[in-house]
């Protein structure tokens, strides 16, 4: 038996890095419109869940971030980070920065940016589907 974890609210579906150097912050990430967790473990975290906060997909025992759809990237930054810093972060994180071949993350990274953390989260209302067959048939 599998669990399909669906938020009814677009957007409700996040994954999000957060990079830090000295004094200065980036979090950046994708918003997907839609999308669901699966778990082969019964959810027991809606008794107690609360939609305004929701929940770290790590905190769910067997989840795993099922299909997503029209996922959007964005990216912030602290006010520390100076206006034109922040200009070639987000071309370097948009990739429209051709002078940088790598992924986002290594060339944060190659540029003094430490990775603190790297998580997923759902939040709003859930809906939970208990699935029969294998998750692939199902979106």
């Amino acid at each position: 038996m599998y669990y399909q974890i669906i938020p009814l609210e677009m957007g409700s579906l996040v994954e999000r890095n957060i990079f830090q150097q000295f004094n200065k912050e980036i979090k950046c990430g994708m918003v997907w419109k839609l999308g669901s967790v699966l778990t082969k473990i019964k959810p027991a975290f809606i008794k107690a869940y609360n939609p305004n906060i929701g929940i770290c997909i790590e905190d769910i025992p067997g989840g795993v971030i099922s299909k997503t759809y029209g996922g959007e990237k964005v990216i912030y930054f602290s006010d520390t980070v100076q206006e034109d810093e922040q200009d070639e972060l987000t071309d370097i994180f948009y990739q429209s920065n051709k002078k940088y071949s790598k992924s986002y993350e290594d060339v944060f990274h190659d540029l003094g940016w430490k990775q603190v953390s790297s998580e997923s989260y759902i939040f709003g209302e859930l809906e939970v589907k208990e699935l029969d067959d294998a998750p692939t048939s199902y979106k």
